[in-house]
């Protein structure tokens, strides 16, 4: 397939290069702020809830308002570039934060959330309250407290991290490496091999202990074998990095490049067994079910039994999941081709990796030099207060959470996600039933799958217990230990256990959704349910072009190239017959294709196989939302607002959702390991593969926006 370019205006949108500032046409806090019509809508309606409704009806109007009057404008933009059409004015306009490697709708949503949490923590620090040991607010209050309070975080210095330390300088053997990995592991300290507890996924019914390849501070595997000048500037910094860190904390004085290097070594070896980011989502060959005995045939140096029982896990083992067999093989071999002082000096290296945010501000200002301004391009650090945000939602995310949804998740946005749900629910349905390439036996599977779909919306039914754990405001690094340790041990031992129904994966302040492969289930946190991507007083095509086409990006996924091999109780375990199965992974091929011809940076493509399910997922729920929305028409009639049809909203609504801008390094890296592609692909690459996008605005044959060849899977 040839390769597609799309206008230099798009490209350069990519980049940051902002122009003069104009009104953005896809943001109306941003156009009123710009007084279009005289009126500063953040100013007349404050943010409370008395009078938020009054404000997000009115900014409603605003938006639509500025969209009419750009669609009249750039027939023939349209018609190559929808998502630069509808975004062109935010893009122009908006500048990338300095803190930030990308910035997008995603990002504005949360911003706003923060904004509210700034204001929790606000009113719980001024209200002169004595919290009870153990409540919520206690927890939530003195965990914020204790990360803001820098000025204890320097006069510690390296302090906490003496203890850490002085433990390895007492590793004499391999076994006691292994053993203070295990326990430092527990404590959030990255090991080479992954150990956690999830569902079985050839058994959902019960929780099962799996093992994992990991070991890398780079994360990813090409930063440590791809031959290119990028990324030998990033190995040499990395390296420079681990060197100065090292004479910070005096460790391995007169050899500290020497015991960087020692590390990067150790760490390449791991990279090159690292399955790479398309191997994983092998679903099949990432899934090998071995017993006690078998896992000890593995490897020679590993005592598995006291290796679990070090982790903190109080159950026995009859059988594991080892993910890549080959890379635990290749890491019991590593014992033995490296020294006991080696490992001890990747551990040391561990350690202070997995405490360094809990540090002096030299420490996490040298990190952050590398980590974020090499890699991402990122210039420069987030404000403490949201530093702080950051990490109460990452360590007591759900009691955090619970404060969030009381104060601003109303009743009435999941009651209409409820609907939504449903009304897709019945479109995928129908649409299921139309498949000609589909034979009944398999669309009986499908059916029942979909009818057995989970669905939670906003936040748990019952919160997490943290009161076992002490929350200290003067203590920021043993807080995280405590809290880390804390739900490690909770998940490890689930082992053996029924499924807990009521287990989520994101914190309800989260901006993001997600399908559970293992539990067949759709999730919304609360965070994710504000505009663009939910508005309650929008119109419905807006809504539908925009909630409707999240909640339908997750439903295909229980029906994408990985999602499809899972049947309805969550087993990995196939429901096709062969003969469909052929035909589906025939079209996915050809979106697989489509794709891969994308170029996002000069010679860098779009991977469209590690891209693959996520381009499923936007395909299926563009057409499953837009579904949706004709039954909801039917019912109530077609509107049109201000010159546009339900259709055309639809679209606008869709479009503007994936506004988005990058730096050049994190989109680079977004493109090299993330399973998403990058927005403007995610708007144009679906919108041109879809026959209602083509009526609705009249795309005539040999445009952009209109694919010679429609491909469709759900």
């Amino acid at each position: 397939m040839g390769t597609i370019h799309f206008p230099m205006k798009m490209q350069k949108a990519i980049r940051r290069r902002p122009k003069a500032c104009s009104i953005p046409f896809g943001s109306a806090k941003r156009m009123v702020h710009g007084n279009l019509f005289g009126i500063d809508i953040e100013k007349k309606y404050s943010n409370n809830s008395k009078n938020e409704h009054m404000k997000n009806r009115m900014m409603a109007v605003l938006a639509l308002t500025a969209t009419t009057m750009a669609f009249a404008q750039g027939k023939q933009q349209l018609q190559d570039d929808f998502y630069t059409y509808v975004n062109h004015q935010w893009l122009d306009s908006t500048e990338i934060p300095a803190a930030y490697g990308s910035w997008g709708s995603f990002h504005e949503v949360y911003f706003k959330n923060q904004d509210r949490i700034k204001g929790i923590f606000k009113e719980l620090t001024e209200s002169n309250t004595s919290y009870e040991k153990g409540s919520t607010e206690q927890m939530v209050t003195d965990f914020y407290a204790s990360c803001m309070d820098t000025v204890r975080l320097e006069n510690l210095g390296l302090k906490p991290l003496k203890a850490y330390l002085d433990e390895v300088d007492q590793i004499n053997t391999k076994e006691d490496y292994l053993t203070l990995t295990a326990k430092l592991y527990a404590k959030g300290i990255q090991a080479p091999i992954s150990t956690y507890t999830v569902l079985d996924a050839k058994n959902s019914s019960m929780y099962a202990l799996y093992l994992s390849q990991s070991g890398l501070s780079l994360g990813n595997r090409a930063y440590y074998l791809e031959d290119n000048q990028q990324y030998q500037e990033f190995r040499d910094k990395y390296l420079e990095l681990m060197t100065d860190i090292f004479k910070m904390l005096q460790l391995h004085q007169g050899k500290e490049r020497e015991a960087a290097q020692k590390i990067f070594e150790m760490e390449t070896r791991m990279a090159q067994i690292h399955r790479s980011p398309v191997q994983l989502r092998d679903s099949e060959r990432n899934y090998n079910k071995r017993t006690m005995a078998e896992l000890n045939q593995l490897t020679f140096n590993v005592d598995w039994p006291k290796y679990f029982k070090d982790l903190g896990l109080k159950k026995e083992v009859d059988y594991v999941i080892v993910n890549q067999p080959e890379f635990l093989a290749m890491f019991d071999r590593m014992l033995d081709d490296f020294s006991i002082a080696d490992w001890k000096t990747y551990m040391q290296w561990k350690v202070i990796r997995g405490t360094t945010p809990m540090l002096n501000n030299a420490i996490r200002s040298r990190s952050f030099a590398f980590y974020q301004t090499t890699l991402n391009g990122v210039e420069e650090e987030f404000p403490r207060w949201q530093i702080a945000q950051n990490s109460t939602d990452i360590n007591l995310g759900q009691p955090l959470g619970k404060l969030f949804v009381e104060k601003y998740f109303p009743k009435r946005n999941k009651d209409k996600m409820i609907g939504l749900i449903d009304n897709l629910k019945q479109a995928f349905h129908q649409r299921i039933n139309r498949y000609t390439w589909m034979t009944e036996e398999t669309k009986i599977q499908a059916r029942h799958k979909l009818d057995k779909m989970g669905v939670k919306i906003g936040y748990p039914d019952e919160w997490l217990d943290y009161t076992a754990v002490d929350i200290k405001a003067d203590d920021y690094f043993g807080n995280v230990i405590r809290l880390r340790e804390h739900d490690y041990l909770r998940q490890l031992n689930r082992l053996g256990d029924e499924v807990d129904p009521n287990a989520w994966g994101m914190t309800p302040p989260t901006v993001n959704a997600y399908f559970s492969a293992y539990r067949n289930e759709i999730v919304f946190p609360a965070g994710i349910l504000n505009p663009p991507f939910f508005d309650y007083d929008a119109d419905d095509a807006t809504n539908y072009g925009s909630a409707g086409v999240i909640i339908g990006h997750e439903i295909t996924h229980g029906f994408d190239d990985n999602g499809s091999l899972y049947d309805a109780d969550g087993n990995l375990k196939s429901w096709w017959t062969p003969e469909d199965r052929e035909r589906f992974e025939a079209r996915a091929k050809k979106i697989e294709e489509q794709y891969d011809a994308y170029v996002v940076l000069d010679s860098i493509h779009v991977n469209g196989k590690l891209t693959l399910g996520e381009n499923i997922g936007d395909l299926g729920g563009l057409a499953i939302a837009f579904e949706a929305m004709k039954i909801n028409q039917a019912e109530k009639g077609a509107q049109v607002i201000n010159g546009l049809t339900d259709e055309q909203r639809f679209f606008l609504a869709y479009a503007k959702m994936w506004r988005g801008k990058y730096r050049d390094k994190a989109l680079e890296n977004l493109v090299k390991t993330d399973t998403h592609s990058p927005s403007f692909y995610r708007a144009n690459g679906a919108l041109s593969n879809f026959e209602e996008f083509i009526k609705a605005f009249d795309i005539p044959k040999g445009s952009k926006m209109r694919r010679e060849e429609i491909i469709t899977i759900w």
